[in-house]
């Protein structure tokens, strides 16, 4: 079983509307047998993975998967199954599965399952295959071990209880977020409106700030020199130098490294300079300087201020375990962390107790060590340092804080700069005033853990998650409008018109397209970016206020989208290109792939559809949002019962464009007026206009700024670049389109047909991942429209021998009744393009379907300069 690719699609997708892993297998080393054609295969199966009885499969019951082995199934499908039951057993929740052959001469199966965790994922998909290959071959199957590696990714990898808090709420509020890297670091919120979290520091959390609160030694000064109580303390590099400053205390000490966390290398209550050595060389090892302060007697309590604010506060129970009279220390505290609450760091609630030497030398100072036996009932302390992550409990104390420890713990907050701040007190109880008591504040900690908070041992549970979120985001979801645009033809110049429409109004725009990121206008960078990269690029954007999305198949199939919901969604037409790709045979399937973007909407938002297009207007009946239908014709039968029913469309009448709501209607402007409509001849992008308008509407824009955008819009050739971009060169003219499929190049053809002219030369070609019936039917069209034709190719011939598309198209503009002395084939698009302004004559027009339009504008710039120069020269 050979695994060809496997990859996680993060966004909503082709197959599913949650994300999803998709991997590619070649099952031909199965020679086509099915389960109960391969022995005992399916015991064998259910033997090391017994679980799987209860998978429910297509039959919708349990036990449904099990008839399916049992009726025989194909590798593939069971490949689903395990990969799924896999990531079950590690801890995720997956029910949705889906496996089906994409290449019958091959034997390629896709293998399609929803996940929780992306790196789980992709692991079980590989570890399903290996248990397959040994099950098939008879090997030994150690599934145990394969699903402890996928518990340790997932507790690498997914948010950990302060982390999950926080996006629990962001869900609840219809708050976006999105990780960044691999670690801990999210967004929150698109564009303008972002904030950034890591656990419980936010990027307003100050660099100063968390510099100080690590520095133990600076904390104790800053805070005493802010008339803060601290305990006395100083900083030594020496044992000698220890002892010293511990027989000037005399008392008990307390010892820890200068520059540390999670009470790793903190000692305790110190009485003999034996223990105060050994806790020396304990924080040595984690920082070359130690602090040694005064010990103060107390209970442990972590306060925490969130904004300025207290918000919780607990008693911090240091761990310990109690006496049955029969167990030693070391296996009672095997009992205690088999607690479903404990896990390794901060992966659960709580912390698993570790027995580390401070634990050894707690107890040896007891009298004590780990093969003691405790009486039944007898508690034993194993640390003194009460922090959860070396186990500790917690106990909510926040009723009864008295509220001069509430000022103080907010003045320790502001005076670090922290807008996040765990405020470590030791008094002896928290409900009198630190006035009263001898105690005071110990730390205070950036990034403090919020697990005590979240789920304490006891007392009330705390929803820190929102106090930081309303912190973050105290009115607003964090949201920026998101407009996106697909469709087989005319995107671009949607997403341009939209763009403008914005930009007219003084909005920092964020825009995708196949010709690169633009920000407010900007070339951000350059290429075919209309995916979901594109689109994260634009919602990562610290400027961006809205972002208009051009989202093409591709990106969609791939990765699905970059993005949850769009406001107002777009799709312009749909018609056959990239067939017998990713799956996708049809224009049913195309359909299906197109329609995601009006499915993933909200209620609030709005769907721009074509109403000339069949397929495209069946899809008002499938979203969610509110439809706005466009169409070039006001007599329209889907637009006049969409307005009799209350809703809106823009539509063409007596040339004007025109917004109809119901039974009123809003003037926008006359065709004659919109550069890039060519007086109404332009017909594929008078749709396009239409599109926009609709978007522009939905954005809550007027008919006069609509107006401004439209009437303006391709005056200038930069606005509207590859999309019948026209040149007048002497006598003729030449155009530049990025035409690539049948129905955009018979939609130039026609529109040019519509002016003047003695002949239509034109260069045409498609890329190699075409189907042969797509490249004929592009040449079907070409041979009809265009009187001569120059047949080139595409550099990146995407698998395609040279010539071969070439081939294609000239063989089949014969049979369309072309005669070969109306056609060449140049291979070369640079030199077709030569050729065909060459052979142009006075009325001519020459149509250049390009792949990269750089180098023909320069040949073009060039013949401009030769062409002043001969009118100089006349």
């Amino acid at each position: 079983m050979k695994i060809y690719h496997v990859r996680a699609i993060e966004g909503a997708n082709y197959f599913s509307y949650k994300p999803v892993v998709r991997g590619v297998v070649d099952i031909s080393e199965w020679q086509r047998k099915t389960t109960k054609e391969l022995g005992d295969f399916n015991n064998r199966l259910l033997h090391c993975l017994p679980s799987l009885i209860s998978h429910t499969c297509s039959r919708g019951r349990e036990g449904g998967f099990l008839e399916r082995l049992e009726e025989g199934t194909l590798p593939g499908h069971v490949l689903e199954h395990v990969a799924i039951e896999l990531l079950n057993l590690a801890g995720d929740d997956v029910r949705y599965g889906k496996t089906r052959l994409i290449n019958e001469q091959q034997q390629q199966y896709e293998v399609i399952y929803q996940y929780e965790c992306k790196e789980a994922a992709i692991n079980a998909f590989y570890f399903a295959q290996e248990i397959l290959v040994k099950l098939l071959y008879r090997q030994e199957t150690e599934v145990r071990e394969l699903i402890e590696r996928l518990k340790r990714i997932r507790r690498e990898y997914q948010p950990g209880p302060s982390t999950k808090a926080i996006l629990d709420v962001c869900t609840d509020r219809d708050i976006p977020y999105q990780r960044l890297g691999n670690g801990s670091l999210y967004q929150l919120g698109y564009g303008r409106y972002q904030r950034k979290i890591q656990a419980a520091m936010t990027d307003h959390t100050s660099c100063i700030g968390v510099d100080i609160a690590g520095d133990k030694q600076l904390t104790r000064q800053i805070l005493n020199e802010s008339a803060i109580p601290v305990p006395r303390g100083v900083v030594v590099s020496s044992e000698e130098e220890i002892l010293e400053k511990f027989r000037e205390f005399k008392g008990s000490v307390a010892v820890k490294p200068c520059q540390g966390n999670q009470g790793k290398g903190v000692s305790l209550s110190l009485t003999t300079e034996n223990e105060v050595l050994c806790a020396f060389r304990l924080a040595e090892s984690y920082d070359s300087k130690v602090i040694v302060e005064e010990y103060i007697k107390g209970n442990n309590y972590r306060l925490l201020v969130v904004g300025g604010k207290l918000v919780a506060s607990a008693k911090r129970i240091p761990p310990m375990v109690t006496g049955d009279g029969k167990s030693s220390i070391k296996e009672l505290v095997e009992q205690e962390n088999s607690n479903p609450l404990r896990g390794e760091g901060h992966e659960n609630y709580l912390t698993r107790i570790h027995l580390d030497s401070v634990v050894i030398m707690d107890l040896n100072r007891k009298g004590l060590n780990m093969n003691s036996i405790p009486l039944l009932g007898e508690k034993v302390m194993l640390r003194q340092s009460a922090n959860l992550s070396t186990g500790a409990t917690a106990v909510d104390v926040t009723d009864i804080v008295h509220p001069e420890n509430v000022r103080l713990a907010e003045y320790a907050s502001k005076v670090l700069k922290l807008d996040i701040a765990g405020v470590d007190m030791i008094l002896e109880d928290i409900s009198k005033s630190y006035l009263e008591q001898k105690g005071g504040i110990i730390e205070v900690n950036s990034a403090p853990g919020l697990r005590m908070h979240l789920l304490p041992s006891k007392g009330q549970s705390r929803d820190i998650g929102s106090e930081i979120v309303n912190m973050l985001f105290p009115q607003s979801n964090g949201r920026i409008p998101i407009v996106s645009v697909t469709g087989t033809n005319g995107k671009t110049t949607v997403v341009r018109l939209i763009g403008k429409i914005l930009q007219n109004q003084n909005i920092a725009v964020g825009m995708t397209s196949t010709e690169g990121i633009f920000i407010n206008g900007q070339l951000l960078a350059k290429g075919d970016l209309s995916g979901p990269y594109s689109a994260q690029v634009v919602l990562r954007h610290p400027d961006v206020q809205v972002a208009v999305l051009e989202t093409a198949r591709g990106g969609i199939l791939r990765s699905g989208l970059g993005y949850d919901y769009a406001d107002v969604a777009v799709i312009t037409n749909i018609s056959e290109d990239h067939l017998e790709q990713y799956g996708i045979d049809s224009i049913e399937d195309l359909v299906k792939v197109k329609s995601l973007v009006a499915e993933m909407v909200n209620k609030h938002s709005y769907v721009v559809l074509n109403a000339d297009d069949k397929e495209v207007v069946k899809l008002a009946s499938q979203t969610r949002g509110k439809a706005i239908l466009f169409s070039t014709q006001l007599q329209n039968r889907k637009i006049c019962k969409h307005l009799a029913l209350g809703g809106s469309a823009v539509v063409v009448d007596k040339n004007r464009i025109l917004v109809c709501e119901g039974s009123k209607s809003y003037n926008i402007c006359n065709l004659s007026k919109i550069p890039i409509a060519w007086g109404g001849r332009a017909q594929h992008n008078v749709q396009n206009v239409l599109a926009a308008t609709a978007a522009g509407w939905a954005l809550g824009y007027n008919a006069s700024q609509i107006r401004k955008t439209i009437c303006s819009f391709g005056q200038d050739t930069i606005d509207n670049q590859g999309r019948l971009e026209l040149y007048d060169l002497n006598n003729f003219k030449v155009i530049l389109d990025y035409g690539h499929n049948p129905a955009g190049i018979r939609e130039v053809i026609k529109t040019l047909k519509s002016i003047k002219h003695r002949k239509i030369i034109g260069c045409i070609g498609l890329p190699g991942d075409r189907s042969d019936d797509i490249i004929q039917k592009l040449a079907r069209e070409a041979a009809k429209g265009l009187d001569f034709l120059y047949i080139k190719e595409d550099r990146d011939l995407r698998g395609r021998r040279p010539g071969e598309v070439a081939d294609i198209i000239y063989q089949q503009a014969l049979r369309e009744g072309k005669k070969p002395s109306q056609m060449k084939k140049v291979l070369g698009e640079e030199e077709a393009f030569r050729e065909a302004i060459q052979s142009a004559q006075d009325g001519d027009i020459v149509v250049m379907f390009y792949e990269k339009a750089g180098p023909l504008r320069r040949i073009i710039s060039q013949l401009e300069v030769d062409i002043n120069k001969q009118r100089l020269v006349l």
